[in-house]
């Protein structure tokens, strides 16, 4: 009986110390939580990280620092393991825009013993981040948003802070940043102070990633992504849409189907807008708005519920990625700037799915266009170049091809101010809403399904003649169409010479600038109905 009584009382003190001890410690870690904390209070302080994927990693850390004066993370360990640390954080990279050595993960590692002094603790996970160009809504959308999306996608929904740990200050389009996190900005520091992440995320997904910029000597030009699909697109755009709503009461509702035309104010306008906007309105009986700047949900909105958007190229074109299936996307080029050779919004409008057609206005008359020299230097100007170099600038009938990004002919060329041919820009517009009508007839008997890879692609080079021949997308014969057209794109690895050839046969002869000398990338894919199907990419 004694030894029973002795037995319930051991096990009433186990639990009650038990639950003391857990009491303490919880009410001790909330507090801990809730201050900052230095790193003297803590023992075995110790970096840990895990890593996923190999073009486009994304790790986990435990325990990393930052001092933000230096810009420099701090990895807290064991000098014997940085061998075997380092392997792990090649193509890390803070931004989607891995291929700029600025953007890589290259901390400085210290033993784990060593003191760091004034150590704030930031909690929660944390998404470390830089932004590439926080004032441009293309680079915003494609290169930051977009891929940010679908690494809390691939990370799992939870309450992410996103640090942005560049120098940008607050941008004029962070509010699509907001939507999805708790923006925290690079934090002012002294060089003694260091800011720790008990559970911090790095690298971007990559799986929507349509265009590169030409970087390292390389030509801009879409991105080979097999992953790419409008599922990838439409699902951010559907996310957007839907938190911004919360932001705007002034969403158009018009009775009549309208087009929206992005005017620019500074450089590179139209300098007979309302003649042009005039004859769109005649020829298509359509209202034309337009858009100059203002807050961004609104004008995200009017695009979406718009028919299609026209307008030169630049920035704003990226907004067609929240047009509807079946919309237009009419881009217009000043004098001597070739359409095939700067083609994101281009290539957007073909990824499979997305069902936008796309259509290109270029200014071939000189005459046409007003060009302005004396800009500066980043706005195209050229004063600031040799006599013969600006000679030789002003009489080019096409920009070179180049690499990014601050190619004086490029930059002289975009920004000249144009005077549309009104008539040419309107049957362009007409002709897409044709397609348009057609497709959305099409897309409703055949919801909108679109082709398979082309088979069995081969080719051979022989005489300084490129031969290509492929087998048609194995579910053609499930569709109802009116015909397939292929879209080859071919690119000299030595030259970087990119060109494109639409077909409608199974087997293609290219003759002109082939070298047999020299491997090619070729691209195959097949478009029905004006929806484009997955690229097939062979080595020649």
């Amino acid at each position: 009986m004694h030894i029973g009584l002795l037995a319930v009382s051991s096990i009433l003190v186990c639990v009650l110390s038990i639950y003391i001890f857990t009491k303490f410690t919880s009410e001790n870690t909330e507090h801990t939580e809730k201050q900052n904390i230095s790193h003297d209070n803590i023992e075995n302080f110790n970096t840990m990280h895990w890593c996923s994927g190999q073009q486009s990693k994304i790790c986990r850390f435990q325990s990393l620092c930052y001092q933000p004066v230096e810009d420099q993370f701090v990895y807290m360990t064991e000098l014997a393991s940085l061998k075997e640390v380092k392997s792990t954080f090649h193509s890390l990279s803070f931004s989607s825009v891995s291929e700029l050595d600025v953007f890589s993960f290259v901390p400085v590692f210290m033993h784990r013993n060593i003191s760091l002094p004034n150590v704030r603790w930031l909690d929660g996970d944390v998404i470390l981040f830089k932004r590439f160009k926080p004032d441009n809504i293309m680079h915003v959308l494609h290169d930051d948003v977009i891929p940010l999306y679908h690494t809390i996608k691939f990370l799992g929904n939870r309450n992410f802070k996103l640090l942005f740990t560049d120098n940008y200050s607050q941008g004029p389009y962070d509010q699509l940043y907001r939507l999805f996190f708790d923006v925290k900005y690079k934090p002012t520091a002294t060089k003694q102070d260091f800011l720790c992440f008990k559970n911090a995320f790095m690298g971007v997904s990559s799986v929507s990633k349509w265009y590169q910029y030409g970087y390292h000597g390389n030509l801009q030009g879409p991105v080979f992504n097999e992953e790419l699909s409008s599922f990838h697109l439409q699902s951010v755009a559907a996310s957007i849409l839907k938190k911004l709503k919360s932001f705007t009461d002034t969403v158009h509702q018009y009775n009549q189907d309208y087009l929206v035309l992005f005017s620019r104010t500074e450089t590179r306008k139209i300098l007979n807008e309302e003649e042009l906007i005039s004859t769109l309105e005649l020829s298509t009986k359509m209202k034309i708005l337009v858009i100059h700047d203002g807050d961004i949900s609104e004008i995200v909105y009017t695009v979406r519920a718009s028919r299609g958007i026209i307008g030169m190229h630049g920035a704003s074109l990226i907004l067609g990625l929240f047009l509807k299936p079946g919309s237009i996307l009419i881009e217009l080029f000043p004098y001597a700037v070739n359409p095939e050779n700067y083609t994101p919004y281009q290539t957007l409008a073909g990824i499979p799915g997305m069902s936008i057609i796309y259509r290109s206005w270029r200014n071939t008359d000189k005459a046409r266009s007003v060009s302005h020299p004396e800009y500066p230097p980043e706005e195209g100007g050229i004063r600031h170049l040799a006599e013969k170099i600006q000679a030789e600038i002003m009489g080019q009938e096409e920009v070179p091809l180049h690499s990014c990004c601050n190619d004086p002919s490029w930059l002289f060329h975009i920004n000249q101010d144009t005077i549309v041919d009104v008539e040419r820009v309107a049957n362009v517009t007409q002709e897409a809403l044709f397609v348009s009508q057609q497709q959305m007839h099409v897309g409703h008997q055949t919801f909108s399904m679109e082709p398979s890879v082309v088979r069995n692609l081969h080719c051979s080079c022989v005489d300084d003649k490129l031969s290509l021949n492929w087998e048609h997308p194995w579910n053609l014969d499930y569709m109802e169409n009116d015909g397939v057209q292929y879209r080859l794109g071919i690119q000299n690895r030595k030259t970087k010479e990119y060109n494109v050839f639409i077909v409608s046969v199974n087997s293609y002869k290219i003759e002109k600038d082939i070298d047999c000398n020299y491997s090619f990338d070729v691209w195959v894919n097949a478009e029905v109905n004006g929806i484009h199907g997955a690229l097939k990419y062979i080595e020649c």
